[in-house]
């Protein structure tokens, strides 16, 4: 029985460039040089499984010429079926006028024409002897590693949008839908209005909750250094209550625009899922610990002014 061998390339030479020898690498195996880049990252990978020591030797001698390092081993002839990352599909002999392919990581890539004609008109360096004649190389056929496409590996935005807001989605996409068929754009939220300062906390809408605490500072330090009226005040008071029961739909809509948009563009689709859940849904801690915040600043601002 005749000896067979399979081509490894292990590398490329310690003194070659990586790009280079990528870039060669992939005009020889007729495909991108990213692709060429993999292989060479990997310590080991076999191009060429089961052929004759003459027809290993003319693969060693054309990959090295890339700069790569390749290596020829011996395949036992005992040796259970060792498949090339997945099954044989076919085993056809190559036409004489078409180019020996390489099976490398269940990449399907094919040795230019140009490479492969040199190779055969040089002289084989045979490193085992062979006393039968040389068959022509076999095919081992893998479909070849497609790209996800943008659909495959994107999250869909209004999936994004539902784990984002999480309780409640429906009601808010009620709202939104209705606000964006009015000219206004404005709708009606009974738990903004009755607790506009908790409700934003709650819903992590942290950079409005520092904004409005600031203002109904501000308010209350003008009215004390002012005088308002009582009645003025409490007029104040209720219109920015009606602010938050209109307004609270949209500034929310528009948090969750922003941060959704921002999180699909840094992460990838699972990740993207895990950081809307982290980022988005509500907050009750959050909602208590900014209310007791505001009292505890209106209360110093009210002993400031009658000290």
């Amino acid at each position: 029985m005749q000896e067979k061998y399979n081509v490894v390339l292990s590398g490329k030479h310690p003194a070659a460039d990586a790009h280079q020898v990528a870039q060669k690498l992939a005009t020889l195996f007729k495909c991108m040089p990213e692709q060429a880049g993999r292989l060479l990252s990997q310590p080991c990978c076999v191009v060429k499984k089961d052929v004759t020591a003459e027809v290993a030797d003319k693969y060693k001698r054309a990959i090295e010429s890339t700069g790569a390092q390749c290596i020829i081993q011996l395949v036992p002839q005992d040796a259970p079926l060792d498949f090339d990352v997945v099954p044989v599909l076919s085993a056809d002999p190559v036409p004489a006028s078409s180019s020996p392919s390489v099976s490398a990581g269940g990449v399907g890539m094919q040795v230019s024409s140009a490479v492969a004609a040199d190779a055969i008109q040089a002289p084989a360096a045979v490193t085992t002897p062979v006393s039968a004649p040389v068959a022509p190389p076999t095919v081992t056929s893998a479909p070849a590693m497609q790209p996800r496409s943008a659909a495959a590996s994107s999250l869909p935005r209004q999936e994004a949008i539902q784990i984002f807001v999480g309780k409640n989605h429906g009601y808010f996409e009620r709202k939104w839908k209705e606000a964006a068929q009015r000219k206004h754009q404005l709708s009606w939220n009974w738990a903004a209005f009755l607790v506009g300062f908790g409700w934003i906390g709650y819903r992590k809408m942290y950079l409005y909750s520092w904004i409005f605490m600031g203002v109904v500072a501000a308010e209350l330090i003008a009215e004390l250094a002012i005088g308002v009226p009582s009645s003025i005040a409490s007029s104040i008071n209720l219109g920015i209550a009606i602010g938050f029961g209109l307004k609270g739909n949209a500034w929310y809509q528009q948090h969750v625009n922003q941060r959704v948009d921002q999180i699909l563009a840094s992460h990838e689709p699972e990740q993207a899922r895990i950081e809307l859940a982290r980022q988005g849904s509500t907050n009750i801690g959050a909602a208590v610990g900014f209310v007791a915040a505001l009292l505890v600043l209106l209360g110093m601002i009210g002993v400031i002014a009658e000290g």
